[in-house]
């Protein structure tokens, strides 16, 4: 290849192993992406007189080579594995308001779902059942208002709210490993429908050793690409307040869900609800209207008029019973299990979807009354 274009050089740079961020953003501030290519190929003396310690020197001398970087394309390419650089036009604008963002992104899917409005979700590995149904419930209903759904592919919180969001919406999978180590394994076929559905991406090139710092790292990607990042269930050490913590630092919303105080799985959310730094989240009602005002003054892509809109969505044949019966007289759940003849589960997947459509509203004593 006579000529290598910006984005390449930054690929090949990203691709070296044992090159950082900081020495990348050093090398683009003191020699620049236009005169990095004249660097190619050259012994690692030249590197040091440049000013790069002997280490640094003898990393890019070795891996910072034309013949590496057409390798590293070509088999990027065969491996099916798509990838965008901090310069593209697409790189998701959320993601680069964050200190660190990754300078290269590896995909399988759709990648105009990162450009579009997500929340994440995050939690422990190890749930309890109630965290598990929390998270896909809360995906579920995120992802049937258009809200993409972000988290890190995990074992527990993780793939319970992916599952949940699948339903009627999309997400997004930041894995901790490169693409030829997916983990868990036990993940593959998860990951294999979210790309159908959404879009998998790591900042970790093909071949990539997997050692334990990098999971905490991909965190700030997660939180990154979302508006807001909601913790599920968490113990006071657990990785999710991680993500947390960069969210907040990068003034995004923090959400909590509440769980019981005996629990060792909520004690992480119990902190941040009883510090502050996170706002109380009962149904997705409550995360979609704190966006509300917000989301509508942003501009394109991610004003999308997702959430003015909720209110206008027309109603199915069995919302329209519902409210019908709701309109005609204040119910509890149990009154309208008997008028309606339906189960539960039935009411419970209506209601909510009602109460996300603004159609009705949940007052004290769990009864229901419309708008």
């Amino acid at each position: 290849m006579s000529r290598w274009t910006e984005r390449q050089i930054l690929f090949a740079l990203h691709e070296a192993e044992g090159i950082g961020w900081h020495t990348i953003r050093d090398l683009m501030d003191r020699i620049g992406l236009l005169g990095l290519p004249c660097w190619l190929d050259r012994p690692s003396s030249q590197w040091q007189d440049s000013g790069l310690k002997p280490n640094v020197a003898a990393k890019l001398a070795a891996q910072f080579r034309s013949d590496r970087l057409e390798q590293r394309l070509e088999f990027t390419k065969r491996s099916g594995i798509e990838w965008i650089t901090a310069l593209d036009e697409h790189y998701p604008l959320l993601l680069k308001e964050i200190p660190q963002y990754p300078w290269v992104l590896y995909g399988r899917g759709d990648w105009k779902c990162l450009g579009e409005a997500s929340v994440s979700i995050v939690g422990t590995r190890t749930p309890t059942s109630y965290g598990k149904k929390v998270a896909a419930t809360l995906g579920e209903q995120l992802g049937h208002i258009g809200l993409h759904v972000v988290s890190g592919l995990a074992r527990g919180i993780d793939a319970s709210s992916h599952e949940g969001a699948l339903k009627y919406g999309r997400t997004v999978a930041v894995m901790g490993t490169s693409f030829d180590r997916v983990y868990p394994p036990e993940n593959r076929s998860l990951a294999g429908r979210i790309v159908e559905n959404g879009i998998v991406i790591t900042e970790y090139p093909l071949g990539m050793k997997t050692h334990p710092g990098m999971f905490p790292l991909r965190n700030r990607i997660i939180a990154g690409l979302s508006l807001g990042t909601v913790v599920v269930e968490a113990n006071l050490r657990s990785g999710a307040l991680i993500t947390a913590d960069m969210a907040l630092e990068s003034n995004r919303e923090v959400f909590a869900v509440p769980g019981p105080i005996t629990s060792p799985k909520s004690a992480g959310t119990l902190k941040l609800l009883y510090e502050g730094s996170a706002k109380l989240v009962r149904s997705a009602s409550d995360i979609v209207e704190e966006f509300k005002g917000w989301l509508t003054t942003i501009p394109s892509p991610y004003n999308n008029e997702t959430v003015d809109a909720i209110g206008e969505q027309p109603l199915t044949d069995e919302e329209k019973r519902i409210y019908k019966l709701i309109c005609d007289q204040d119910s509890t759940i149990d009154d309208l299990m008997q008028r309606s003849s339906s189960t539960f589960a039935q009411l419970h997947e209506v209601l909510l979807s009602l109460q996300l459509k603004k159609r009705i509203r949940e007052g004290p004593g769990a009864v229901y009354s419309s708008e």
